[in-house]
């Protein structure tokens, strides 16, 4: 879709300027029009995407006007235009001005989703076709915000808890690079100048404060950069994914939180989507879509043909050990069934584990930054003794 930068005048004779989408130009001047606005220049402005990512905070904020919109009986071409007008993000903008024409040329708003399938994930587009569907749409896109602002809450929880960690290894790498780089070298110039022998240890830590600073360690940086990115952008064959994603869940502790994050994510997805009406087996089709480990992938299918064969989702459950699907939520899965309160007692797991993760994340960080101030601290120990013994053998030599 065609975005212009134009420059108008108002009734007012006011200079009026700024940016929009229109699919011609005459299109733009009737826009403008409507606006009072006539132009007076125009041309074709380019989309920064790099700098208009759609957040997820942007997504959650298009659904929940659309859903006031929609409960306000606002025709949906007309809200889409509305939401379009009010968006600062460029890229959703064109996204949302796409959305409306395929809607005025018969297409549903799921069918017109479908098109940025990498904007929009599978659940978005199954709960927005249920609500259009059922004739709920406002109730559905309010229960699919919900779902998005707790997912975003979810993840955001796990950054935060990342970053005070993230920053002490941080710390700890740039003050054991300047110790060895800037520190080190000074007392080198001593010992050369003392021409005696010295310690395996203190030869050991010359060594590497020698390393650091010569051209091999910049060039061995380059190389490891350009490797990754090679490896990660043409290696990308299944059996290095499947690989990769084992290594993830088998990792020592972390691992178990990694398990855990994904059971929470499918567990709130079948859970919104059995609350819109979605039926089990699609509902763990759909939420199996949005996760992106190819190990668990694979289970929560194998999970999806057990129950379409006839078993139910507790039963089908015991059959993956307890490493994807512990003994307790295999009961309370159960009991759900067994009330006929499948959604809601899912919910609960969801939030049963999302604690769970949480009291992990804590401990874990709780833990980490005193091993790496006790790390720290071992490290200027070793370089004392490995600076100081030498200096010590030439005060008895004397």
């Amino acid at each position: 879709m065609p975005y212009y930068a134009w420059q108008g005048v108002n009734i007012f004779g006011d200079i009026k300027d700024g940016k929009t989408f229109a699919r011609t130009y005459d299109d733009l001047d009737k826009l403008l029009f409507s606006r009072n606005i006539a132009i007076i220049s125009h041309k074709r402005a380019k989309v920064f995407k790099f700098f208009n990512k759609i957040s997820q905070d942007d997504k959650i904020n298009f659904f929940r006007q659309l859903a006031v919109l929609a409960s306000s009986g606002v025709r949906l071409p007309d809200a889409l235009m509305i939401l379009c007008d009010q968006t600062k993000n460029i890229e959703l903008k064109q996204i949302i001005f796409q959305l409306e024409s395929d809607i005025m040329a018969g297409l549903s708003l799921s069918e017109a989703l479908q098109k940025n399938k990498d904007i929009f994930d599978p659940i978005i587009i199954q709960i927005v076709q249920v609500g259009q569907e059922s004739g709920d749409f406002g109730i559905c896109l309010n229960q699919l915000c919900d779902y998005l602002q707790e997912r975003q809450a979810f993840y955001k929880k796990i950054k935060s808890a990342a970053i005070l960690p993230l920053i002490t290894l941080g710390f700890f790498f740039i003050v054991t690079f300047s110790i060895f780089v800037f520190i080190v070298p000074r007392f080198a110039d001593v010992f050369l100048s003392i021409g005696k022998d010295l310690p395996p240890l203190t030869k050991m830590i010359l060594g590497i404060s020698d390393f650091l600073q010569s051209y091999y360690f910049i060039f061995g940086i380059l190389v490891s950069v350009f490797s990754v990115i090679i490896l990660k952008k043409y290696l990308k064959t299944p059996a290095i994914e499947n690989y990769i994603d084992k290594l993830y869940i088998n990792m020592p502790f972390v691992g178990e939180i990694y398990r855990q994050s994904f059971l929470v994510q499918f567990l709130r997805s079948v859970s919104i989507l059995l609350k819109s009406g979605v039926r089990l087996v699609p509902a763990i089709n759909i939420s199996n879509r949005s996760i992106k480990n190819n190990i668990i992938k694979s289970q929560i299918y194998n999970l999806e043909q057990d129950v379409f064969a006839g078993s139910s989702l507790s039963e089908s459950m015991v059959n993956y050990g307890d490493k994807l699907f512990p003994q307790d939520l295999i009961a309370i899965v159960k009991v759900g069934e067994e009330s006929a309160m499948l959604e809601v007692m899912l919910e609960r797991a969801a939030f049963m584990y999302f604690e769970k993760i949480s009291r992990s994340i804590f401990f874990f960080t709780t833990i980490f930054q005193p091993m790496l101030m006790i790390m720290l601290g071992l490290l200027v120990t070793l370089l004392i003794f490995a600076i100081y013994i030498p200096i010590f053998g030439l005060a008895s030599v004397v």
